[in-house]
Parts: C-alpha cells; structure tokens; sequence
C-alpha cells in the first residue's frame, strides 16, 4: 500500500512518448527511476544539502552538548543510508496540459496519462507533492528536525532501532520531497520508493516505518539518452477484480500538440488494451 503523505484529489498525470503510452497501456505497470538519474542532477543532494544543514543548525543552538549527540549520530546514519539505499521515483503532474511540460518530456508530440489516484494507493512507494526551494526552506527543515528530535528519549531510545527508523524515514521524507525552483512550473506529485542497493537478508525497506511485507527486487536498466538508468516495475490499479484492475484506473488522455495519434488511434488503443470510460481530448497548446 501507499503512504499518503500527500493524498491526491484529482487525476495524476504523467506525460510519456507515443512508444511509452503504448507500452503503459500494454503492460499495466509504471516504470520509477532512480532519482539521482532524473533531469535534474540536483535531486538529492539538493535535500540532503538543506536537511544535514537545518540538523547542525538545531543541533549548535538547541541541542548542545551531550543533549545532542543523538543528532549526530542521526546524520551519520543518513549518511550511511545515503549509500546504502536506492530511491526510486515515478513523476506526475497536477496539470494534464501544459506547454513546458510536452516540451520537456515529450518534444511535444507525446500524451499525458491521467491516472485515478485509486490507480496507484496500492503500490509500495510514498506519495508526495513536491517542495520547491524558496526563502522558508530553511526554517521549514529546521522544524521537520525539531519535530523528530522531539520523539528522542533520551533514557531509552538510545539502541532502540525504531525510533531510528522513524527518524531516518522522516528525514528521508523530507530530503526526496525537496526540488529546485526552476521546476516549480511542473506541479510535481512523485511517488517514491525506497530499498537497499544489495538485496537483505530479510525484507527491508524505507518507503514507512510500518512493519509492510515486501520483497526486495532487483533493479533492471534501459538506455535512455543520459546514459544507462535504474528502474523498477509497478503495477498500477485497484487491486480486486481479477485481471482487470486495470481498466477503470485512467479517466482522461490527453493527445499533446504535435502528436501524430488522433483520437480514434488513442481510443483504439485504450479499448484493445481493456480501458473502459476513459475521456481522449486533443491538447489546448499549439506550438510551431
């Protein structure tokens, strides 16, 4: 199941090529790459930039001292976690129709998806709306490490793994929710998901600090035009029915500006592939 951090309202819409909307159509599943491979080589380090410094910040005005070795170690164990772990991270929208984002991931001649937000509650990963950096991202790091120092207990919690892992899972949070600015325009909802580079020797993963069953998988790679990247497969939609969970979990297509499919070739395909009720429109946008 998904942890809502943030729990979506209207559809999610995640813009692909005609190749890729084919193959989404086909397969039912939802590709989440590795978030250090995205479009913007700040991912991560962005967050982690920020959080480390609002946790020295607490840690020298108020935490001194011995009171506050416990956020020391913390960081050390980001840290390791930060080499450890492998985030992964499949990218949606709030908008269904928007020039800059046909242009940037699409060349303008692919479609947006606009998936139920039932569609994806059940797979493993946090939804997220993300947190563009601005002049309060300071002080709102500064209280998320307040708000978990203030769960340490001091006479008991010292080895005590969970409280660990709650303060490692929110500070994660924090840290893949946290985009540059200039991406603001995207009105990013990302779900992400979490799990060891090496496969444990029992389940483990940070995606909550609930007790879910989850088996490690392995990561597969594409050649995409960066490079080599990481991903991992999620199926998408209301787990019940059979093998039909499928067919109710788009609600709108949008054809982008200088796609070549028309709306009988989209509806085409949405039936062939087992889509019922799904509205196709062609994009308001226009570009020469």
């Amino acid at each position: 199941m998904a942890l809502l951090e943030y729990e979506p309202q209207q559809p999610l819409y995640h813009y692909c090529s005609p190749a890729g909307f084919e193959g989404i159509l086909k397969s039912k599943v939802l590709w989440f790459h590795d978030l250090t491979q995205m479009n913007d080589p700040r991912e991560l380090e962005l967050g982690f930039e920020h959080f480390i410094g609002a946790l020295t910040s607490v840690r020298h005005d108020e935490y001194q001292g011995h009171r506050g070795f416990f956020l020391s170690i913390l960081a050390g164990k980001l840290a390791g976690l930060r080499e450890s772990h492998q985030a992964f991270c499949c990218c949606f929208s709030l908008a269904g129709d928007e020039l800059p984002l046909w242009g940037e991931y699409t060349g303008y001649s692919g479609l947006s998806i606009g998936f139920k937000p039932t569609a994806v509650k059940n797979i493993q990963a946090r939804v997220q709306k993300a947190d563009y950096l601005s002049d309060t991202t300071g002080k709102t790091y500064r209280a998320k490490v307040l708000d978990i120092a203030a769960l340490y207990d001091p006479d008991g919690e010292t080895h005590d793994e969970r409280f660990w892992t709650n303060a490692a899972v929110a500070a994660f949070a924090a840290i893949t929710a946290l985009k540059h600015n200039s991406w603001a325009y995207e009105r990013e909802i990302r779900m992400i998901h979490l799990q060891a580079k090496e496969a444990p020797g029992t389940s483990s993963t940070l995606v909550s600090a609930v007790d879910d069953d989850y088996e490690w998988t392995a990561p597969s790679k594409r050649i995409a035009d960066r490079g080599e990247v990481s991903y991992l497969p999620f199926e998408f939609g209301r787990y019940r029915d059979g093998n039909d969970k499928h067919r109710r979990a788009i609600v709108k297509v949008t054809i982008g500006p200088k796609c070549p499919l028309t709306i009988d070739d989209v509806d085409n395909m949405l039936d062939a592939n087992g889509y019922l009720g799904v509205d196709v429109v062609r994009s308001e946008c226009r570009i020469r």
